[in-house]
């Protein structure tokens, strides 16, 4: 049995091998840019690559569904789990921006070295090259320590965007250097993320309840993103996810970005010109950008009700929630009185007119806070129906004591939690770290192919043979597909 099985191995493999060269059409020697993380247009007379390939080998390369994208430089299944990411992102890309499902320039992914390789700087780059006087759009990815899906995904919109912006353009008008401005490329990545649900909904209610940040028309001003610290990038970024999504979810929004795009490439224009010219509204009034990009943030910060708050953020809102403003008609201040010392609470001239709204305020935070916290609040709720049904300052205080000494121990629980599962991933977890290189490719890998196994194709089915028979053990039966694939007289 087991000669037989590798005889059928050796006959599917064959076949798979001679339907993956019958498709192979890109060249081994290529004209190659400059690498650089950022996308350039390079000479036309530039060396050709170094292969180990000879000049007549042709290099093996899925194509994707699409045909847009060919994968080149891995094992097909890899190179496959590619194309099909791939695909996946340029699809949420065109129905972003309203896009036609067609192409006119393919883009090459290249594979350079495997997975056990050591890691490298900027291991997923971008470049444009003009070869017959068209753009060649490339995307070489060194896997050395694993592929980073995000920054995966971020190449693919950059290329797709490229591909569209330089459609219309003459090849004797493009200048030695283009650039769409990163703004837009990390908004769509922004957008594409909070569509598709996997966005972090705090970062967009941080950014809300911040009270200083550059307003819409500096973050798009920017020009070298990677230069900024991380707390900044992350402000950056999401505020240009909520400028795309503010301008595609206008009446005819979709229209005007993607003529932005075709004419960013080669304007000269800045930013806020840029805008202006396709946004026409914002160049009437100069305000309305940043009210445009406020409403949109606000909505984008609003906390749904499945969402939970940790004992830490519980904690931190309730404070605010109890807190009451004692204003002083003389200085024209406002003075802050929290609930937990009512006998300041009763001195305030109007506290029973707040108490209503407070009460409010403790519902809503129930909602949302932690388990452990409703308990506390519902205490609270009662505090202020006793305030208000003539409950002495003394009184309440009794009450407040053992609710205080809950709050404390929340509080001082989740710190010690926190601080002990960072000592515990120093101390522990720290051993695995030459497994994690490994194990970030084969989760990647695994959410490509689960995300979108792609169509069930001739080639396809041959793979999955394959693997079916890599994966049998001495004197396991071969399963019942292969087994139907038999002649009768092999089948026994």
């Amino acid at each position: 049995m087991a000669g037989m099985q590798g005889r059928m191995f050796g006959i599917i493999y064959s076949i798979a091998a001679l339907l993956a060269g019958a498709t192979a059409q890109e060249p081994a020697s290529q004209p190659v840019a400059n690498e650089q993380t950022a996308v350039d247009i390079t000479p036309k007379s530039q060396e050709k690559r170094k292969s180990g390939l000879s000049a007549t080998e042709p290099d093996e390369h899925v194509v994707s569904q699409s045909r847009m994208f060919s994968v080149s430089g891995g094992d097909s299944l890899r190179m496959g789990a590619l194309a099909t990411k791939a695909d996946e992102v340029r699809g949420r890309v065109n129905a972003l921006m309203g896009y036609e499902d067609d192409f006119k320039f393919a883009i090459s992914i290249r594979l350079l070295g495997q997975s056990t390789d050591r890691a490298v700087p900027n291991p997923i780059r971008t470049r444009i090259s003009i070869i017959g006087k068209e753009p060649n759009l490339q995307i070489r990815i060194y896997p050395g320590g694993g592929i980073d899906v995000d920054r995966l995904t971020e190449a693919i919109i950059t290329m797709v965007i490229y591909e569209r912006a330089l459609r219309e353009v003459r090849a004797d008008a493009l200048p030695d250097y283009i650039r769409v401005p990163e703004w837009l490329i990390t908004g769509v990545q922004q957008t594409i993320l909070w569509k598709s649900g996997k966005a972090d909904r705090r970062m967009y209610r941080n950014l809300f309840e911040r009270a200083e940040m550059m307003s819409p028309e500096e973050i798009i001003s920017i020009r070298n993103a990677t230069k900024l610290d991380a707390a900044s990038r992350e402000v950056y970024d999401v505020s240009c996810g909520v400028l795309i999504m503010c301008l595609v979810s206008r009446e005819g929004g979709p229209a005007q970005l993607r003529e932005l795009v075709a004419e960013s490439v080669l304007t000269e224009s800045t930013p806020v010109e840029m805008l202006s010219s396709h946004f026409h509204e914002l160049g009437i009034d100069e305000g309305m950008l940043y009210r445009w990009w406020a409403l949109q943030l606000a909505d984008m910060a609003e906390v749904p009700a499945t969402e939970m708050l940790t004992p830490v953020e519980t904690e931190q809102q309730l404070r605010e929630v109890i807190t009451i403003l004692n204003y002083d008609k003389e200085t024209r201040t406002s003075r802050p009185v929290s609930l937990d010392n009512a006998y300041a609470v009763v001195e305030v001239p109007d506290w029973r007119a707040q108490m209503k709204p407070l009460s409010d305020r403790l519902v809503e935070l129930s909602v949302h806070a932690f388990p452990g916290y409703r308990p506390i609040i519902l205490e609270y709720q009662r505090l202020v129906a006793e305030l208000l049904a003539g409950a002495t300052p003394d009184e309440v205080q009794s009450i407040l004591g053992p609710v205080r000494e809950a709050r404390e121990a929340y509080v001082i629980t989740s710190l010690r939690a926190r601080d002990y599962l960072d000592w515990y991933e120093i101390t522990h977890l720290g051993k695995a770290a030459a497994k994690a290189s490994f194990d970030s490719y084969r989760e990647a890998m695994q959410m490509l192919r689960r995300d979108s196994p792609g169509p069930e194709t001739h080639m396809s089915r041959y793979l999955e043979d394959i693997e079916a028979l890599y994966q049998l053990g001495e004197n396991d039966p071969l399963p019942e597909r292969l087994l139907k694939q038999l002649p009768d007289s092999k089948k026994k």
